[in-house]
């Protein structure tokens, strides 16, 4: 129920409680003072014989009890009010924003769509908040509904009385508006609802914020079907969230097209996954003297049966969206163990979406594949972006806890892209931080790249981190980086991804030969 009806209906049984409440006192000082009456002193002082008093006093206590027990209930009808109080509200009204529920919506959008002619068209708005799973895991479910309400009540005063409003569940809402304005001006109108919603929401003191995106097309096509529309608003809306979040973006048909080659795409993935079409690419991290080899960083690479071999940028992003990360993952790390315990002393290192680390059988996947490799644990690091952190921090920790338990190392990967927080780095028990190699590639121009770099090192190396630079591609960064302090390299200068039987060709790793690191002429 909308917190104003809440509290509607709170403020009229609230009255009857007080009532109950004034009922049972008054009764209750009555009978104190008809009970001191009774008394034989009382009789002297006041005269009378009192002997109706007695019986008025019986009388008083039990309205006295019937009165507390009438509040008691009361008490209790109140709280069940609030908890439900479905009767306050409309059918279809749902019961936190005071929105249409689905069910309304639909029968709105139906109706709708069967004036559409006489009405000129239709506008259709799918909006996903961005970032609400952060504050319920943080402020408490009480907040997430405090800010969903509120943003019911911004939705409402920015759409006008006229749009149809509806919140299908979770954080996601609809708006149904008549007519076919110009996309220019859904845009706009798209831009104030970001706007509006972007505001901080206060809560207990605290102000939260949210995103939004949106999806959004208009139509005067009788024939389409409401299902048909909202999975191309749908569609618009994916690709809002894919653009960055906190935009609009209007349906193209050309998104079907898209929708149907990713969905081939998928089918074939699934059958990589079952054929042993997956395997992993290595390319070498080199210590700071950019001679010696310390190890190898897994790359994931599709063997296609007739496209070849597919580069990661195609299918990791698909194989999260479509579930099969976790599969995806499983192999990855599978095969990289497998290889590094082939090796002595160099360790491998395998990156980790995630989707799959947030994963409850995560920390398990990990000892198996250890277990089934014979890989020393400590030869195995483990890369985590800095959105694993912020999305889901406590589940995080607990998780990296239980992987260092292992002697597993944790590295952060792309350190500098995302919100790059000093207290992260502090709260998280890491091992490495590599640094990102658009840091790398911008000592190119000029002293301010540089400096910045200096301090990411200066930092990772002050919190006991080992600093590994990612992207060098030339002896002038390879220098740089070395003076600057950092203790490991890797990088087309040092050598490009290779398939494990390239790799150990080209370095000597005769399986379980030579020695723990090697250096390369």
């Amino acid at each position: 129920m909308s917190i104003s009806v809440k509290r509607r209906a709170d403020a009229a049984l609230s009255g009857y409680v007080w009532a109950a409440g004034a009922a049972a006192a008054a009764s209750g000082i009555l009978a104190g003072v008809l009970g001191f009456h009774a008394l034989d002193p009382a009789r002297l002082v006041l005269g009378g014989d009192g002997s109706w008093v007695p019986q008025l006093t019986v009388m008083t206590l039990a309205a006295t009890l019937a009165a507390l027990g009438l509040l008691w209930s009361l008490r209790i009808a109140q709280r069940n009010v609030i908890a439900g109080a479905r009767f306050f509200l409309p059918p279809g009204i749902d019961g936190l924003t005071g929105l249409a529920n689905r069910a309304a919506f639909c029968r709105s959008f139906d109706e709708s769509l069967d004036g559409i002619e006489r009405k000129g068209g239709l506008t259709l708005l799918l909006l996903d908040l961005d970032h609400f799973k952060e504050i319920n895991d943080t402020f408490g479910h009480h907040a997430g509904d405090t800010v969903l309400a509120e943003v019911g009540r911004r939705l409402r005063f920015v759409c006008g009385p006229e749009a149809v409003i509806g919140r299908l569940g979770g954080d996601e809402f609809a708006v149904l508006i008549q007519g076919s304005p110009a996309a220019t001006d859904i845009a706009a109108a798209s831009r104030m609802i970001i706007a509006a919603i972007r505001k901080p929401i206060p809560c207990d003191g605290h102000a939260l914020r949210v995103g939004v995106s949106i999806g959004f097309l208009s139509t005067e096509d009788r024939t389409a079907s409401r299902d048909d529309l909202m999975r191309r608003a749908d569609r618009a809306l994916y690709a809002a969230k894919a653009a960055g979040r906190n935009c609009a973006v209007a349906f193209d048909p050309d998104m079907d097209r898209d929708e149907s080659h990713r969905r081939y795409l998928e089918r074939e993935l699934r059958g990589a996954l079952i054929n042993g079409e997956i395997a992993i690419d290595l390319q070498p991290i080199f210590a700071a003297d950019g001679e010696t080899l310390q190890g190898a960083e897994a790359l994931a690479r599709w063997n296609h049966s007739y496209r070849g071999r597919i580069m990661p940028a195609e299918f990791i992003a698909l194989a999260e969206t479509s579930g099969l990360i976790h599969q995806l993952g499983q192999v990855v790390l599978r095969q990289a163990c497998r290889a590094a315990a082939r090796w002595n002393g160099l360790f491998v290192s395998v990156n980790v979406s995630p989707l799959e680390f947030r994963r409850d059988d995560f920390t398990l996947n990990v000892r198996q594949a250890l277990a089934d490799s014979g890989l020393p644990p400590d030869r195995l690091v483990l890369e985590i972006t800095e959105g694993v952190m912020i999305e889901s921090a406590e589940q995080t920790l607990h998780t990296i806890r239980a992987i260092r338990a292992l002697g597993v190392k944790i590295a952060l990967d792309d350190f500098g892209t995302g919100f790059s927080s000093l207290s992260y780095l502090r709260k998280f028990e890491l091992d490495a931080l590599k640094v990102d190699r658009s840091f790398v590639a911008d000592l190119d121009n000029g002293a301010e790249a540089a400096t910045i770099l200096h301090c990411v090192v200066n930092l990772g190396r002050a919190l006991g981190l080992a600093v590994v630079a990612e992207g060098v591609e030339t002896a002038e960064q390879a220098r740089f980086l070395r003076a600057a302090g950092c203790h490991r390299m890797q990088g087309y200068h040092f050598g490009r991804p290779l398939t494990l039987a390239a790799f150990e060709a080209q370095f000597g790793l005769a399986p379980g030969a030579g020695e723990g690191q090697r250096a390369v002429a």
